[in-house]
């Protein structure tokens, strides 16, 4: 069972953002979306794909290629 059963896309969003920050290298820009599967509250793909989607429509990822395999961070992401 999973810790954030409820957790709506905006949250999830939210979630995605802070989860690259913990991930991504120091001198690394884009991250891959696949080394956010399986973390807690993220343990499908589906989930991170809709949440990096949401993030992106924010304005707060900007992806990397036309598949959305790999994401920017962006200053403005909370």
């Amino acid at each position: 069972m999973s810790r954030f059963p409820a957790m709506t896309v905006d949250a999830r969003a939210v979630h995605v953002c802070r989860t690259i920050r913990g991930v991504r290298r120091g001198d690394e820009a884009f991250v891959a979306l696949d080394r956010l599967v399986g973390r807690p509250g993220l343990e499908r793909r589906t989930e991170v794909d809709a949440a990096a989607a949401y993030a992106a429509a924010k304005g707060w990822l900007a992806f990397g290629d036309a598949a959305a395999d790999f994401a920017l961070l962006l200053e403005r992401a909370p």
